[in-house]
């Protein structure tokens, strides 16, 4: 019997791809009948409403949507068969962000960014999304797209319902590659161990020169990276959680979800999350909660889960139970 997560999997190639392959039809917009693809699918598998409004509730992509009354539903995009998914025309920001593997750079460099069996190049609004979408195509490679200058000289963007953004195309002059020294990072985080293992004031230390010598952004993804990695140890969490509150406490430019998503899996409390105040100031400045009476839960966010699946630290079926 498969999963959900599987059942999502295919239900995608169905909506998105092949809705032939159990026997249903997509209309202009993209919709299937509910009824249809819950019979085409309990043909090979067991499967009924139920399982398919916790697939939609639940997934980590936010792939789908249904009609007010839940008789239609449609994937939101990625599709490669010709449909109208209703998509609103939206200025982008500054930059947006595409992540794919190492092996397609060249072909990439040469023809720019094209939507090749999709209707649209699917971009993200920021960095590591794009890095995580890139990692499912080997190694990860992100390309940083001018999307205001594309804007500007009438190239058009859609965001749709789950946040992808939308465009048909994008030609080599409006990108570049990434230029993000992942190898840097890691050395940052081995330095930022070993000032942990022989200093009396780590975070002070990291703080004064490893900060100023790298720059915030690079010793984030070290930080980031010590967060990732199970065998750390709960010293060296706690001392990234002090630089990162440290770091707050100037202004830098924090990944929220992301940080509070790594520090509360590493230190938190899903029964009590105000329990240690440092992850508790953190999160409460970053997200401007009042920190003596908020009752919110990280633990309990399905945004900060989804950021715990989408690491691999969390399996999806725990996203699911919430």
């Amino acid at each position: 019997m498969l999963s959900l997560a599987e059942t999502s999997k295919f239900i995608a190639l169905i909506l998105r791809h092949k809705p032939e392959e159990i026997g249903i039809t997509l209309d202009e917009h993209g919709w299937a009948n509910v009824d249809e693809l819950i019979a085409g699918i309990a043909k090979t598998r067991e499967f009924s409403m139920a399982d398919l409004e916790e697939i939609v509730r639940t997934d980590e992509k936010q792939r789908y949507s249904f009609n007010e009354d839940k008789t239609l539903i449609r994937a939101n995009q990625g599709h490669s068969v010709p449909v109208d998914v209703e998509l609103e025309e939206i200025d982008p920001p500054r930059y947006l962000y595409h992540g794919t593997g190492e092996k397609y750079v060249a072909s990439i460099n040469e023809k720019g960014i094209i939507p090749k069996s999709r209707l649209y190049v699917h971009l993200s609004e920021d960095y590591d999304t794009a890095l995580i979408v890139g990692s499912r195509h080997g190694k990860p490679v992100v390309f940083r797209i001018w999307a205001n200058k594309m804007h500007r000289d009438g190239f058009v963007f859609y965001k749709s319902v789950n946040g992808v953004w939308l465009t048909k195309e994008v030609p080599v002059k409006y990108f570049k590659q990434d230029s993000f020294d992942h190898d840097k990072a890691n050395l940052i985080a081995k330095k930022i161990l070993e000032i942990g293992k022989t200093s009396e004031s780590p975070a002070e230390i990291i703080e004064d020169s490893i900060i100023p010598e790298y720059g915030w952004e690079y010793v984030q993804q070290a930080l980031f990276s010590i967060l990732l990695d199970k065998k750390a140890g709960k010293r060296a969490y706690r001392l990234a959680a002090e630089v990162i509150w440290g770091a707050v406490l100037d202004g830098q430019k924090i990944k929220k979800k992301t940080t509070v998503a790594l520090l509360y899996h590493r230190l938190g409390d899903v029964n009590d999350p105000c329990k240690d105040e440092l992850i508790w100031s953190i999160t409460a400045e970053l997200f401007h909660l009042d920190f003596m009476e908020s009752e919110y839960n990280p633990l309990k966010d399905e945004k900060i889960l989804s950021k715990l699946v989408h690491y691999g630290l969390i399996p999806i079926e725990k996203l699911i139970k919430q």
